[in-house]
């Protein structure tokens, strides 16, 4: 089992993936921004887009092989839909609660809200690394076997600080500090990972403002963040598939039915 993360970078269009604290409890207002989308690949590849996040819903416009690819998520609704302008066509899909734009930043934070068909235990308190955090058993099924793990969740923010498995793989997040990062005041954390006595090492660039991991650098020299963040209201007209576009069925490829 991983460690639960909201995409506000869809993964459908750009496989790239900023890490937010998933929380449960009464959502807060969702935080209006832009913002520009950097990530290059170990290879050295660069791949740029924008998002946009709204009241309702999230749009990422990216270049894929020389062609523009808009990706709408209307949260409200959980839904996902990929444009593709030169053709004025889109195609549809349920999105999940991973999707979601909306959370509590500290509290009170049952695993089991973002693990539909886990039972959680809570065990009690502990400080992990200086941080207040509560602890947690998690039974869940994987490939007909109960499994059980442990996670730490930092009471402040929200996270999986400490997560442990039974077959030895163990994860933790620690806190550096606090750095200016775009302008920005963010929190660095180190992510640690163990598996089989290998260890790997990456961090993280959280924005406590934004609710979400903004930069991140990963073994190998991937690295992906977000830059130009500029908070404020998004016209709603951005998170609507334009007239005149044509549904098309994902699983077929063929003809659609005309908006």
């Amino acid at each position: 089992m991983l460690e639960k993360i909201k995409c506000l970078i869809p993964v459908l269009v750009t496989g790239l993936c900023f890490a937010v604290a998933t929380h449960a409890g009464t959502p807060s207002p969702v935080t209006e921004y832009s913002a520009d989308i950097y990530q290059k690949m170990p290879q050295g590849t660069e791949v740029t887009g924008r998002v946009y996040v709204g009241k309702s819903g999230m749009r990422t416009d990216m270049d894929r092989d020389g062609e523009k690819v808009i990706q709408l998520i209307d949260t409200q609704n959980k839904i996902s839909r990929i444009l593709y302008p030169a053709q004025r066509s889109y195609m549809e899909f349920p999105s999940g609660p991973a999707m979601q734009t909306t959370s509590d930043q500290g509290g009170e934070v049952n695993p089991c809200k973002m693990l539909p068909g886990a039972q959680c235990r809570k065990l009690g308190e502990e400080k992990m690394n200086g941080r207040p955090t509560v602890k947690w058993e998690i039974s869940f099924s994987q490939q007909g076997k109960q499994i059980k793990g442990t996670q730490w969740i930092d009471q402040e923010r929200g996270m999986v600080v400490r997560q442990e498995m039974p077959n030895g793989q163990r994860s933790e997040l620690k806190l550096l500090g606090t750095e200016e990062l775009s302008g920005r005041k963010v929190e660095k954390w180190e992510v640690d990972m163990y598996q089989g006595g290998n260890r790997q090492r990456s961090f993280r660039w959280y924005d406590p403002a934004l609710n979400l991991v903004v930069r991140e650098v990963m073994p190998g020299g991937y690295v992906r963040e977000m830059r130009n963040i500029q908070v404020g209201s998004q016209d709603p007209a951005l998170f609507q598939v334009p007239p005149g576009f044509k549904k098309v069925d994902p699983r077929h490829g063929g003809d659609g039915q005309s908006r």
